[in-house]
């Protein structure tokens, strides 16, 4: 079982998927589902841990959305193949979450919990720079490390 989406839920974004329509009655079915939850998980959390700290203390609606979504996708694929029209909608529906997925990693799309509360992206050990400069250590080679010859000027215009 994963920790954003369930065979439940995705049970009910695939209809008359399983046998019975229920988990407990297929468990094979019940089984795939599993497999893909945690392909889809392991393809959320690829994306989210460059923005956020995980496991997630409260899980985002968002990010179980985007599991579902991905995981159901993952599941229709193999189970719908001759059906191009369903195929096509599931896909859509994949191309969505992927998109969605760049969006939080990039910081476009905000990640929110059902109480409306942001959650706080983890912070990075990148080196950032308070200045227009060029970087120190953006060079290719460290003998040619060296300050910007126009920050040099500046602060000697500066004194």
């Amino acid at each position: 079982m994963g920790l954003y989406a369930t065979t439940t839920s995705i049970s009910e974004l695939l209809p008359n998927y399983l046998k019975s329509n229920t988990t407990t009655s297929d468990t094979y079915g019940t089984a795939v589902f599993s497999r893909h939850i945690d392909r889809a998980e392991g393809v959320v959390n690829s994306f989210l841990a460059a923005r956020y700290a995980l496991p997630f203390t409260t899980v985002p609606p968002i990010v179980r959305t985007l599991s579902e979504d991905l995981a159901s996708w993952f599941a229709a694929r193999g189970a719908y193949a001759q059906d191009s029209q369903l195929r096509q909608e599931y896909l859509d529906r994949f191309d969505d979450a992927v998109d969605m997925l760049r969006e939080i990693r990039d910081g476009k799309l905000k990640v929110a919990l059902t109480n409306g509360s942001l959650v706080s992206p983890q912070s990075t050990s990148r080196f950032l720079t308070s200045t227009d400069y060029s970087h120190v250590f953006n060079l290719d080679e460290p003998e040619s490390w060296g300050v910007d010859a126009d920050q040099i000027d500046d602060m000697e215009n500066a004194r």
